[in-house]
């Protein structure tokens, strides 16, 4: 198989995994450019990948006209529309971080553009390639379970993973970037489509910001956590930032050697060392949602920030069997009736580059087989892509509108 070229597009945590499996597997990828115009990541970019060209512009990258078999569109949400459609008009075929976009019409002139301009757009899904949603498919796909009936998945968020993204990050405000259920849970709404195998045909849904807003703030907090009084408070920037579970969330604002020190220093006064009571988030922090299908199969999906840790479990109910997992300790239950348990463990030793369970680095995989025409697992295109955007959109819906259930309409 022949070596593809890359172009990364935003080297934040996302399209800073990207270029990290290149620079691992450079039989697999080469990296040929780098587009992004933040100071700190224009740095990182020229201290890691000296031999990429690097552009500040995306208009000028395509004045250059380089070469390549794949553009990873890595950028905010609202962005989304205005690169993925310049990069696909320019003759590139895409790498789309979820979601497509932020909202339905950004997205189908997305996928309008696709078909206009002949290009191809594989949507980042990364919980697709994870060795574990691969073989709860095959397992489905096998008949154990017998047919399936309903499906309860929830994702737990973790009390400092919503604190960094949802309430002090870029995914804080639904204007600026996306609803919850889609920022979040876009991921969950594939998932749940792609394991049941049938359209969804209609959502109710209902949550809400229930903890962090001002009427919350403790009393006599203030608007930096370096600044605060409240030293205990699990939620000090400081606290998370030095954790060994909220370390990586560092790279947002700081890209030198990850000491305590340099953490603390490049935190102070900026977004992040912001109170959490005190921010200008406005997505929910807890969301329930009900989904029925084409068949009658039905699914509820929940998703809280109130967790110790970050995980997903699941819970399939057949006619044959039940099935029962969680997704970060890589292991699965087959509860037969009237039978044995049949114990599942999943081996993802091998993913060394990347996060979610090894979703990152088989995603990867499977994009090089695809660029060489080869047959791969779990990659999904736009027009397969915009049934999970349209689920999360009318989730979001429904849930504005005190859970009046919302059809789903292409």
């Amino acid at each position: 198989m022949q070596t593809k070229k890359l172009v990364i597009f935003g080297l934040g945590q996302r399209g800073g995994i990207y270029a990290a499996f290149a620079k691992a597997y450079p039989e697999k990828f080469q990296l040929v450019a780098i587009i992004e115009n933040d100071e700190k990541r224009i740095w990182y970019a020229k201290k890691e990948y000296p031999g990429t060209r690097l552009f500040e512009n995306y208009q000028d990258f395509l004045k250059e006209k380089i070469p390549a078999d794949i553009v990873a569109v890595a950028t905010q949400d609202e962005d989304h529309r205005e690169h993925a459609i310049a990069m696909m008009a320019a003759g590139y075929d895409l790498l789309l971080e979820k979601p497509i976009a932020n909202n339905p019409s950004d997205c189908m002139d997305i996928y309008n553009a696709g078909k206009r301009y002949g290009r191809k757009a594989v949507v980042c899904h990364v919980l697709r390639y994870t060795p574990f949603y691969s073989t709860v498919k095959k397992i489905i796909d096998s008949g154990k379970l017998g047919e399936i009936v309903t499906v309860h998945a929830s994702e737990n968020v973790g009390y400092y993973h919503q604190a960094h993204s949802f309430v002090r990050g870029p995914w804080r405000n639904k204007a600026q970037s996306s609803p919850m259920i889609l920022a979040k849970c876009c991921h969950d709404m594939d998932i749940l489509r792609y394991l049941i195998g049938e359209e969804c045909q209609s959502v109710s849904s209902y949550g809400g910001l229930e903890y962090f807003h001002l009427g919350n703030a403790p009393e006599g907090s203030t608007q930096y956590c370096s600044e605060c009084p409240h030293t205990d408070c699990v939620f000090k920037a400081q606290t998370i930032y030095t954790s060994p579970q909220g370390r990586f969330f560092s790279n947002y604002f700081s890209v030198r050697e990850k000491t305590d020190e340099n953490i603390l220093e490049d935190l102070q006064k900026t977004q992040y060392d912001r109170c959490v009571f005190r921010c200008d988030n406005d997505v929910v922090d807890h969301q329930v949602t009900i989904l029925q299908f084409a068949n009658g199969k039905t699914a509820c999906h929940t998703m809280t920030a109130f967790s110790k840790e970050i995980y997903r479990d699941l819970k399939i109910h057949g006619t044959k069997a039940e099935l029962v997992g969680c997704v970060e300790e890589n292991a699965l239950e087959i509860r037969y009736f009237g039978g044995e348990v049949e114990k599942i463990a999943i081996d993802v030793s091998a993913a060394n580059v990347g996060g979610h369970m090894g979703g990152d680095y088989y995603m990867m995989n499977s994009l090089f087989k695809t660029l060489n025409g080869e047959v791969a697992d779990g990659i999904t295109y736009l027009d397969v892509s915009i049934e999970s955007h349209l689920m999360s959109f009318a989730a979001e819906e429904s849930r504005l509108n005190g859970g009046n259930a919302v059809k789903i309409e292409k």
